[in-house]
């Protein structure tokens, strides 16, 4: 599947959330940040999620950014839902602690690494995982 029929795919699974220029429609930012080309709020206006896509040896991972209106922590189920509608609940995402001495803590944000459609994990909860 290409970049742009996946992205078409994804837009269409977004229901309830509004798209937002993105920074880098604005070009106000640099590196991982000023890549972010998608801003999607939901119409509630408590979480945003900014996602970029990242060339990987993996296929494209769709790196999302998730922040909620009040700047506290997002809950586990509240991840996996804003991953549902975003990429569909069929879709695999990651959440990454890093070692230190990669940290970036600036934010009270938080980072999804979705993986390409079709790609499993040889690991998990299930029977024969």
């Amino acid at each position: 599947m290409t970049r742009s029929e996946r992205r078409r795919q994804v837009k269409h699974q977004i229901v309830g959330w509004i798209r937002h220029p993105s920074p880098k429609q604005l070009k106000k930012w640099e590196g991982w940040f000023g890549e972010l080309d998608r801003v999607y709020r939901d119409k509630k206006s408590k979480y945003v999620v900014m996602i970029r896509d990242v060339e990987t040896d993996w296929g494209t991972v769709q790196h999302a950014c998730i922040r909620n209106a009040a700047s506290t922590d997002i809950t586990w189920i509240e991840k996996q839902w804003i991953k549902d509608q975003i990429f569909g609940p069929e879709s695999i995402a990651l959440e990454v602690f890093p070692k230190d001495s990669e940290l970036v803590d600036e934010a009270n944000m938080y980072h999804l690494w979705v993986l390409p459609p079709g790609m499993d994990l040889p690991f998990g909860l299930q029977e024969g995982k």
